[in-house]
């Protein structure tokens, strides 16, 4: 069965967007524990508009999902398929907190290392999350053996827990 190309679209974006959130997540470490500020703040918001253009590719495809006539998506699927919604939620909660509450709270957030440090684990949880449920999706959606999806799920829950790691060790130390 060939793959609606709203899919593959939506496969290649969130690849790029993977790979954003690992670059943008080890740069972010790497500063927390050394204190090197990164000059590449353009290049996050093309990650944040990549993310836009996520979202609307997501909701195309859900609704051709939901809308398949020849083939319905059974109860499982669509569950899965809020699954990844409310995962990608939650996802979106906390980095619209990890972006304004610097810039609303300014020096009072910059004072508290604990709150910067909390928001920055709870993001990288969240993108853990939403990526080990949407990635049988991703790998279909790339055309990449489905039996990868383990070894998907472990590399990024590694880099979530080193994110988590890094900027901990920065609040406290």
């Amino acid at each position: 069965m060939r793959r609606p190309p709203a899919r593959f679209f939506n496969g290649i974006v969130s690849a790029i967007i993977v790979v954003f959130f690992l670059a943008h997540g080890t740069m972010g470490g790497v500063s927390a524990l050394t204190g090197f500020t990164s000059p590449f703040s353009l290049l996050v918001w093309g990650g944040v508009a990549l993310i836009g253009v996520h979202v609307v590719a997501s909701i195309v495809t859900s609704h051709q999902q939901l809308a398949d006539r020849e083939r319905p998506p059974s109860a499982r699927k669509k569950r899965h398929l809020a699954l990844k919604w409310a995962t990608g939620c939650l996802l979106a909660v906390a980095a619209c907190v990890h972006i304004v509450a610097p810039r609303v709270l300014g020096a009072a957030f910059a004072q508290s290392p604990a709150w910067n440090a909390a928001i920055i684990v709870l993001l990288s949880v969240a993108l853990a999350v939403h990526l080990c449920v949407g990635s049988k999706s991703l790998l279909k959606d790339l055309e990449i053996d489905r039996r990868h999806k383990t070894a998907f799920r472990v590399v990024v829950c590694a880099f979530a827990a080193f994110f988590s790691l890094a900027v901990l060790v920065a609040a406290l130390g």
